[in-house]
Parts: C-alpha cells; sequence; structure tokens
C-alpha cells in the first residue's frame, strides 16, 4: 500500500479535528444560551403577567436571547463556524419526534394536515404571485416572496432562487419580509391561542399554517405546550414535503411569466428538481415512527429520546436567534413591510378561522 494511501485517513482525522476545534466557541456560545433560555422560563412563570398572558418557554426565549445579542454586543468571528449547525439540529429534532408518534397517530393528525397545508400552501402561492403581477414586480422577486410566504419561509425562498435566476436583492427581500413576520409571530401567536382558548391540536394547527419559518412555527408550538409542539412538528413536516410541488409549481408560472414577456427562458427538469428539493430527512422521521409503532422503542427510550428532541431544538432554535441580523430587515423596507404583513396577517386569519371552524 502506498504511502499517500496509508496518510489518506490521517488527514482526514485531521481535517475532522479541525472543524471541531473551529466550532467549539460557536457551541459553547450556542449551549450557554439555551441553557440561559431553560434557566429563566420557569422563573418568569412564577409571574402572573408572564403565566396567563405573555408565555414565553424556553424554546422562543433562545430565539430572543440569540437576536438580542446577535444584535447588541454582537458575535466575533471566531463564534460563526460554531453558529452554521441550526439546520442539523432542527432536522435531527424532527427526526427523534417521531417517536412520539405510531403510524396510526401520525395518519390520524398527518391526513389532516395535508388538507390544510395544500389548501394554504398552494392558495398563498397563487395569490402572491398573482400580486406580484399586478404590483409589477419581476417574476423572480414574485416566485421568491410566494415560496417564501406560503411553504417554509427562509429555506423556501432560497431554494426557488436557482429555478428563477433570481437576484441576491430579490432573496434579501423576500427573507427580511419573512423574517419580520415570524419574530412578531413567535410572540403573537401563544397569546391569539390563549385569546381563543385553543387546544393544543387547535393551536399546532394555527402555528403550522399561519407561521411562515420553519423554524417558528416549532418554537411558537412548543412555547404553547409540548403537545402543540408536537402536533405543529407534524404540519411543519407536511409543508417541507410540498415543498418540491410549490417551488415546481411556482418555476414553471415564473417561466410562463417571461415567455410572455419574450424573454428567454430556460427548459425546466421537472423530476430533477422534485427530486433534488425533497427532504430526505423525512424518510429518517417516517423509520423512527415505523419503530415505534413495532414496539422496537420501549418506553423509557420514548422518554430519553424526547428529552433529546427538545434540546436538539433548543440548541438550533439558540443558533438561530445568533444568526439573525435585524439589519437584513431593511431590505424589505416600508412596502415590503406593508405587503408582508398584510399578506401573511390574512394567511394567519384564516388558518384562526380553519382551525376553529373546521377542528373541535
Amino acid at each position: 500500500m502506498s504511502e499517500n494511501a496509508l496518510s489518506q485517513p490521517l488527514r482526514m482525522q485531521q481535517a475532522f479535528a479541525q472543524v471541531i476545534l473551529e466550532s467549539l466557541p460557536g457551541l459553547l456560545l450556542v449551549l450557554s444560551v439555551a441553557l440561559v433560555a431553560n434557566f429563566v422560563a420557569p422563573t418568569l412563570e412564577a409571574y402572573p403577567f408572564f403565566k396567563s398572558y405573555l408565555s414565553l418557554k424556553d424554546f422562543i426565549l433562545a430565539i430572543i436571547f440569540g437576536i438580542v445579542i446577535r444584535n447588541t454586543v454582537g458575535v466575533p468571528a471566531v463564534f460563526h463556524p460554531g453558529l452554521r449547525y441550526s439546520t442539523i439540529l432542527t432536522k435531527t429534532g424532527i427526526v427523534i419526534m417521531g417517536s412520539s408518534y405510531s403510524l396510526a397517530g401520525l395518519v390520524s393528525v398527518g391526513t389532516q394536515a395535508l388538507v390544510f397545508i395544500g389548501m394554504f400552501l398552494f392558495g398563498t402561492a397563487l395569490v402572491m404571485m398573482w400580486l406580484c403581477r399586478r404590483l409589477g414586480m419581476s417574476s423572480s422577486l414574485g416566485a421568491c416572496l410566494a415560496a417564501g410566504m406560503s411553504v417554509c419561509g427562509v429555506s423556501a425562498t432560497i431554494a426557488i432562487a436557482p429555478a428563477v435566476k433570481a437576484k441576491n436583492e430579490d432573496m434579501a427581500y423576500s427573507i427580511a419580509v419573512v423574517l419580520m413576520f415570524g419574530l412578531l409571530a413567535l410572540i403573537a401567536f401563544p397569546l391569539v391561542g390563549r385569546l381563543f382558548n385553543l387546544t393544543p391540536e387547535q393551536f399546532g394547527a394555527f402555528a403550522g399554517v399561519g407561521i411562515i419559518n420553519s423554524a417558528q412555527v416549532l418554537a411558537a408550538g412548543f412555547g404553547y405546550s409540548p403537545e402543540a409542539g408536537t402536533v405543529a412538528g407534524i404540519y411543519n413536516i407536511g409543508r417541507v414535503v410540498f415543498l418540491p410541488f410549490v417551488v415546481l409549481m411556482l418555476a414553471l408560472m415564473a417561466a410562463s411569466q417571461e415567455a410572455r414577456l419574450g424573454n428567454e427562458v430556460a427548459k425546466i427538469n421537472k423530476l430533477q428538481m422534485i427530486r433534488d428539493k425533497f427532504p430526505v430527512f423525512i424518510l429518517g422521521f417516517i423509520a423512527i415512527v415505523c419503530l415505534n409503532t413495532m414496539g422496537v422503542l420501549s418506553k423509557p427510550e420514548v422518554k430519553l429520546a424526547k428529552m433529546f428532541m427538545e434540546w436538539a431544538f433548543l440548541l438550533g432554535f439558540a443558533s438561530i436567534g445568533l444568526t439573525t441580523r435585524l439589519s437584513d430587515l431593511k431590505a424589505a423596507g416600508f412596502r415590503g413591510f406593508v405587503f408582508g404583513f398584510g399578506v401573511a396577517g390574512l394567511k394567519a386569519v384564516g388558518a384562526l378561522a380553519a382551525v376553529l371552524f373546521f377542528m373541535k
């Protein structure tokens, strides 16, 4: 065996160790924010105002504390490598959440969720594209806004951007609108839920349909109650499953709009787009559900999985907060603020009406 072949595993180990060392400061910062949020949340509940009206659970506090740190004292560059795992952490939490469901329970909740989500996702996307066209916005900006406001916020905006050749300004505008509404929703949705005395199932559906960004859906759901968080998680999974199909629809609509204007349109490979955008981690969630249904997981193991899931979410939310720059919200401007909140607000009102009338 050659010396080069022998040294390759050693180089891989050294590279892995280097990644760990670079990420360690940021990971410790994320852990610190999560621990503070976990400690402060029960303390706040000792006060009647926070217990009865403004319930700020550790999931919501982790995001808020992270945002405050990022936008006041700032986060030095040495911490940045350790903040890139937020998506991995939240997706890990979703996979482990499968231990809370059996196949029968998943079908029971999931069937209604898919109906609600399908109506609101495709409906919102179509309305957004129509509005953007009426307002004279470019097809790429319209597609970014429609994806971001209908499916799962930032992730959907990033997913659609290459397909419609969106500019960086288009993405920044869309993400700013999504973040503006999402930050308000973290506080407003639990208040609305308590005002209307929503059950955990109703609130989970309300958050899963009405809140735009995936992480904020989960944070608001678990902020309301553990049961509401689990239901919101199922709705969030449904939204992610629909992601490639909504992206495909918007890409085709944007291409059609450009063709009518006489612009050159790139050919869209439909099957390739669906395959590329399909969320593979959902298969892990389904696998855990199947294991739980077959009785492979014992009660102590399910309890341990639930604890692991909660900490995966808590750490992921803290990381998201630490990477959220409020200065990015300026990209949307006043017009974007009004436009985004108008559409998102109508979607939230529709979601509330749907759960009040169709979920008992």
